[in-house]
């Protein structure tokens, strides 16, 4: 079945959702990177412009970074260092489990910041790479796919998965020291701790969006309902009365306030991100204080 409510339309939402990239980025400016050369603060020595120190001239040193000045006053060869520049890896990892798109303005917010992490991290002269994941399966997806909307074919070729099953990060081919950013609502029972775990391996920096509508935060159900697995479409009926209500949204507040204290004991930034506000007030609101984005 399709990924998407019928409703959204994604091709505008891309388009839209790169735009913000103007003025929100990712807070890859917040540590020293390892990569290919590019535009960012290695924790090496390069050629730079960015002087870092002094140091005593070796044999087989590039004579060029010589200080001539120190040599005339003092006989001794010393070295200039610069700062290295280097390229950072982002990798985006997308949860496609269904529960991502059971409401259009959640599908949409979800989508969103999809596609604006990948652009803010093009726009940042960081090198990007993209995962869609459900349960065990993680599929590697190229940009342009993303682009064209090739994703959604691919999401729905993954098997389905119990709707209890956290996405396996373990199963991603994260490289060292890089960011990764998670996309997920996170409605899944396993500790917090398992999924950080798998962000942070290898000396990764980690960042978690996760995106929420007010039909699951504060859902208002009184009466009957029939409601639907996201993940099997199963249906069942059920009555709900206001202690069972009462008891969803005492046990949903559990849940995460449970992530956000994993979070800051792992020190890295999470951030719920509201479906039914403007992109930007969602992220004003609880991305850019947490620092998992940051102004551009």
């Amino acid at each position: 079945m399709p990924i998407l409510p019928p409703s959204v339309d994604s091709d505008a939402i891309a388009t839209r959702a790169r735009s913000y990239s103007d003025l929100f980025t990712l807070p890859l400016r917040d540590r020293n990177w390892r990569g290919n050369p590019g535009d960012y603060a290695g924790l090496g020595v390069g050629s730079s412009l960015d002087f870092q120190d002094h140091r005593n001239y070796l044999p087989g040193d590039d004579p060029r970074h010589i200080n001539w000045q120190a040599y005339a006053r003092t006989g001794d060869y010393s070295l200039k260092l610069y700062r290295e520049e280097v390229r950072p890896v982002v990798e985006i990892a997308f949860d496609v489990s269904g529960s991502m798109f059971a409401v259009p303005e959640k599908a949409t917010r979800a989508l969103e910041l999809f596609t604006f992490c990948q652009a803010a991290a093009e726009k940042s002269g960081a090198a990007s790479h993209l995962y869609l994941v459900k349960g065990d399966h993680a599929k590697p997806i190229e940009t342009h796919s993303l682009i064209s909307g090739h994703w959604r074919e691919i999401a729905e070729q993954i098997p389905e998965t119990d709707a209890s099953v956290e996405p396996k990060l373990g199963g991603i081919p994260f490289r060292a020291r890089s960011m990764r950013v998670l996309i997920s609502d996170l409605l899944f029972p396993a500790p917090p701790e398992i999924t950080i775990r798998a962000l942070q391996h290898r000396n990764g920096l980690a960042v978690v969006l996760c995106p929420y509508s007010r039909t699951e935060a504060d859902p208002g159900w009184d009466g009957n309902y029939d409601f639907v697995d996201t993940e099997t479409s199963t249906r069942h009926d059920r009555r709900v009365d206001p202690s069972l209500l009462l008891r969803y949204l005492e046990t949903y507040r559990r849940h995460f306030d449970g992530w956000k204290a994993a979070a800051i004991r792992a020190r890295i930034p999470l951030a719920r991100i509201s479906a039914d506000l403007t992109f930007e007030d969602a992220v004003k609101r609880e991305a850019i204080p947490a620092n998992a984005i940051q102004l551009a």
